[in-house]
């Protein structure tokens, strides 16, 4: 990442509309109907129910989804007190995350007050409009007590994210940490640089981790803070006093296991890292330069130290927007009156636990890296992995139910598909296909069984559940890959050259080629191919579905795939689906894959490919055969092979909603269709047929890269035996995902 100047932090704030939030309406507003319900008359009715019932207000108003990230700007993230005015960039980037992660709604509210009395009244007051409310950068000690006096004053979760947010973060990255160095909470020493409302929040919170409070010793600019001491003290303060010889961080920091820093920069120094513990973990988390720098901490000894900052140029980021988005999602979620230390809790064992997943491509990308797994520079999953939010949400959904403050029980396999939904259609419509494949998984052979992606892939499959994965390869190389992916995972691996089916399977692919040029010698030879052994593993029974395409060229798969299993005895034609989400909407394209010139025979059965693809997504295929002309607007024979090929499709499958020619816009727009073209069944399509390959490849691209559309895809169909092809390069994710509809086609077939 290029460095940022001052001028390009003001361009961003300040180009085009200024500041970075709006609001924007949830319902229609377009006619005089929209209006009279969204205000006057029709506002009338939820505000009487609101009034007899107000838990109503949930169900009525945005409530329930709409955070109040609420600051007086006596602590702007390291810059002291710039007042209220001044905070307001950092309460909308706040408000913005909140959005981007979570989708939670948020009012920035900058309060011109320093008295904690008239804050918390002020809080008290506004507390009705809100589901939550997050105090920030709000200095200590009075944020201790607003805090705590909007708590018992209040029934919605108030969260002090500068406290706990840090103290949960960190937290997450301690219990990983001291996994990998093999030490636990109950034995370790940890030294706290600073006294303020973080270091205080962290301190408890690593009690209820396990770590004891004998254990921990907090300083301040004053020094160590220890029993007897009377310089600098405070309420806050005395209950973290301990029994110590130690004056000086320098004393303190003596054998120590762990040395936390929320203080200053360069407060740390390298004869401090080397006088600690063996393998010692150092957060230094000052903001934006750590007490020590991740070069000088880690070139301090030559044993495993452990390093985290608040900084995302370095590894182990402690970044709380891993912590408030979520934390507020699930508490909003179950409508919790708090957000209590089991929440807390269930939040920084989430975070650690995903920390331990197979890191998504998308992730890596993001950070440029070309590898990231579980270890001492990888403890704290990433801010930009979208799978935090289905971990930690239900996590403190969870534990607000158990716990008791959650006033709506609500079922946690539901909810997180209603999570799948905000992160994206295409996630949620993947994670119900997945359902689908782990009520009967199947055999998947996969052709690239020694690429570290497919291993990767394969592991998520066979852990989650999804398929029974068969990589093809050598043993050894796979089992090598394996380790240094640390997967865990013992794939079955079946090398083509040394399998006792080969013979077997040759003779079978002689037998059925010997009149198109296929001798003996060169079945033998092809079947040492994946391309060819996979499918004919799926032939044989030996497999359910294949999947290849990873570093082949699309022809170099379909070409063998048909020359083993062929297309479907009743439809003599294989093409090519993309599902193509657009603002949540789905729609299939049809065929940018396969069939470059088809006639009106192969596009009647394109068409027909297509619903059936629909089905298996439980969506009611409506098929809009496409072209320039509008049922026989203009007659042209490009027009008339596909009104041709639309009267095929009736005939063959009365059963289907199907109609064209037909212009893509009347396909797409109900009152196009219905003003201008009333007698067709179809109005809104969802299937899109496109008239050649060169169309529906260049509106897939158009729509992806322009429209912003989700794409899922290519899903091939029309094979004799499931078998889907990977575009070149495809990430894990993607990988995954066809493998899924491999099965679930697998499943469908058998169905009949």
């Amino acid at each position: 990442m290029s460095e940022l100047t001052r001028q390009d932090a003001l361009d961003y704030h300040s180009v085009g509309r200024p500041g970075k939030l709006k609001i924007v309406a949830t319902k229609p507003m377009d006619t005089q109907r929209d209006l009279s319900l969204a205000y006057s008359p029709g506002v009338a009715h939820p505000v009487l129910a609101i009034a007899d019932q107000p838990e109503d207000a949930f169900e009525y108003t945005a409530k329930g989804n709409l955070v109040a990230v609420i600051s007086n700007g006596t602590a702007i993230l390291g810059l002291g007190d710039r007042g209220a005015l001044a905070s307001k960039p950092v309460m909308e980037g706040k408000a913005v995350l909140f959005k981007r992660f979570a989708d939670v709604d948020v009012f920035d509210i900058e309060v011109n007050s320093k008295d904690p009395d008239e804050i918390i009244r002020f809080c008290e007051m506004i507390a009705p409009t809100f589901g939550g409310i997050n105090l920030e950068d709000i200095k200590a000690p009075e944020c201790f007590k607003i805090e705590q006096e909007l708590q018992k004053k209040v029934d919605i979760p108030v969260f002090h994210d500068d406290q706990h947010g840090t103290a949960i973060i960190s937290g997450a990255g301690l219990i990983n940490a001291l996994e990998v160095v093999g030490k636990s909470f109950a034995d370790v020493r940890i030294v706290i640089n600073g006294a303020g409302a973080s270091a205080i929040a962290c301190s408890d919170f690593y009690i209820s981790l396990g770590a004891k409070r004998t254990n921990i010793t907090m300083c301040d600019s004053k020094g160590v803070i220890y029993k007897g001491r009377t310089v600098g003290m405070n309420e806050w303060k005395e209950p973290r006093a301990v029994e110590t010889d130690a004056r000086t961080l320098e004393e303190a920091v003596v054998g120590a296991d762990v040395l936390i820093g929320l203080s200053v920069a360069n407060s740390f120094t390298q004869d401090m890292i080397r006088s600690m513990a063996a393998n010692p973990i150092v957060f230094a988390m000052a903001n934006p330069d750590p007490e020590i720098t991740y070069d000088l901490a880690m070139s301090a000894r030559t044993d495993t130290v452990i390093m985290g900052t608040g900084r995302s140029d370095y590894p182990n980021q402690v970044n709380n927007v891993l912590g408030f988005p979520f934390i507020f999602r699930g508490a909003l979620d179950v409508r919790a009156t708090d957000i209590n230390m089991e929440m807390k809790l269930a939040a920084a064992h989430a975070l650690a636990a995903l920390a331990r997943e197979d890191v998504p491509d998308s992730v890596m990308k993001a950070y440029d890296l070309d590898q990231l797994r579980f270890g001492p520079d990888y403890i704290i999953p990433k801010p930009v992995d979208s799978r935090v939010l289905m971990w930690v949400a239900p996590a403190v959904a969870k534990a607000a139910m158990e716990s008791g403050v959650a006033r709506k029980q609500i079922d946690l396999d539901a909810y997180e598909d209603e999570l799948a939904a905000r992160i994206g259609a295409g996630y949620q419509i993947m994670r119900s296909m997945q359902a689908k494949a782990k009520a009967d998984p199947k055999r998947v052979v996969f052709a690239e069984g020694e690429q570290a992606k497919v291993i990767r892939a394969a592991h998520a499959l066979a852990t989650q559940g999804i398929a029974n994965p068969i990589l093809l390869g050598r043993p050894a190389v796979v089992q090598k890959l394996c380790a240094e992916l640390a997967v865990g995972f013992t794939p079955t691996v079946v090398d083509p050259n040394e399998s006792d089916k080969r013979a077997g399977y040759a003779a079978s692919f002689h037998q059925n080629r010997q009149r198109r040029g296929v001798t003996p010698s060169l079945a033998s030879d092809l079947l040492r191919q994946p391309n060819y052994f996979g499918p004919m593993m799926v032939e044989q029974g030996d497999a359910d579905a294949f999947v290849s395409g990873l570093t082949y060229n699309y022809p170099e798969v379909l070409r063998p795939a048909l020359q083993v299993v062929g297309s479907q005895a009743d439809r003599g034609v294989v093409s090519g689906v993309y599902l193509m989400l657009v603002q949540g909407k789905p729609y299939f394209f049809s065929d940018a894959t396969v069939n470059i010139d088809p006639d009106a025979e192969t596009l009647a059965t394109i068409a027909i490919n297509a619903a059936d693809v629909a089905v298996q997504f439980d969506v009611e295929p409506r098929i809009a055969m496409l072209s320039f002309s509008n049922f026989g607007s203009t007659r042209h024979p490009f027009s008339d092979k596909v009104r041709q090929a639309t009267e095929i499709v009736k005939s063959r499958r009365p059963d289907l909603v199907v109609d064209g020619e037909m212009q893509a816009d009347v396909a797409v727009v109900p009152e196009r269709m219905e003003q201008n073209f009333p007698f067709s069944a179809v109005s809104d399509a969802n299937v899109l047929v496109f008239p050649d390959l060169a169309a529906a490849n260049t509106a897939y691209k158009l729509l992806n890269r322009l429209g912003g559309a989700e794409t899922i895809g290519p899903i091939l169909v029309g094979m004799g035996q499931p078998i889907q092809v990977l575009e070149t390069g495809a990430e894990v994710i993607d990988i995954v995902n066809v493998a899924t509809m491999a099965v679930v086609e697998a499943q469908f077939n058998a169905r009949g």
